[in-house]
């Protein structure tokens, strides 16, 4: 069996986009599992998942993708900057701070983008404190999240007055200043199961949920995003992403703001 072959009929199991899960480090992080559970390949693979209920809830971990950069798609963050902060911040007092939850953060690059955006324009609601989780089940992820040391490739999108002030070079690579960096709280949490942030104003859900889920999988996610968020909360997502269907019963579009959406109810 191919792995091509695999993953189109293991996809289907558990609501899952397969061709967007065509990647070297998927394919060999399900042949390290073949390996580790002792199987004669794809076919024995995808047998044990139609068999095993917590086997095929594992898949989607299992298969992830911990690529980033930092200040991807940069119009969307001038939205955020622009549009999207004065608004959550419109009514809340000094005492309120801004919560965020950043899903799925890999490498701390998106999160980490929320922090500098908020610094360099915090003068929109002075004495206003901005509190993140950034949250990844990737210990790998999490452990370069915390270390915040950077190629030059992750850099590409970041404008560069803002990149001179928070980054600096050190053997090669690009450190984070502590600034940014105390402004995000880094969690090991999945969202699929497992305690939810609550009363969130902003989500960051980014190609993640709305690229690789389908079915009942993205319903049950979209009701737990929903869940996270406070009233009117927003919701940023990937801005080729597009919700519609069912999750069109928790969001809606903000409108003339592509990649945002806000809670219903």
């Amino acid at each position: 069996m191919t792995f091509d072959r695999f993953l189109k009929e293991a996809a289907q199991l558990d609501g899952l986009a397969w061709r967007k899960y065509r990647r070297r480090s998927a394919r060999h992080r399900v042949e390290l599992r073949i390996k580790d559970l002792g199987l004669d390949g794809f076919d024995a693979y995808l047998d044990l998942l139609r068999s095993d209920p917590g086997e095929r809830s594992g898949l989607a971990d299992l298969m992830r993708v911990t690529v980033s950069r930092f200040f991807r798609e940069q119009e969307e963050w001038r939205t955020l900057s622009d549009k999207a902060l004065p608004a959550l911040l419109a009514g809340k007092t000094a005492a309120e701070p801004c919560r965020a939850w950043s899903v799925g953060c890999c490498g701390g690059e998106e999160p980490y983008t929320l922090a500098m955006v908020w610094l360099e324009n915090f003068a929109i609601h002075p004495g206003c404190a901005l509190d993140i989780i950034a949250s990844d089940i990737d210990e790998a992820s999490l452990a370069r999240a915390g270390a915040a040391r950077y190629h030059i490739s992750s850099l590409r999108e970041v404008p560069p007055g803002t990149g001179a002030r928070y980054f600096r070079l050190e053997k090669g690579l690009w450190s984070l200043g502590d600034a940014v960096k105390g402004l995000v709280r880094l969690d090991r949490r999945n969202l699929m199961s497992g305690p939810l942030p609550s009363g969130m104003d902003l989500v960051l859900c980014r190609y993640l949920v709305f690229t690789y889920y389908r079915g009942e999988r993205l319903l049950a996610a979209t009701v737990r995003l929903w869940e996270a968020l406070r009233p009117g909360g927003l919701l940023m997502v990937g801005k080729k992403e597009r919700l519609c269907g069912p999750e069109l019963a928790f969001f809606e579009k903000w409108q003339g703001c592509d990649g945002f959406y806000r809670r219903k109810g």
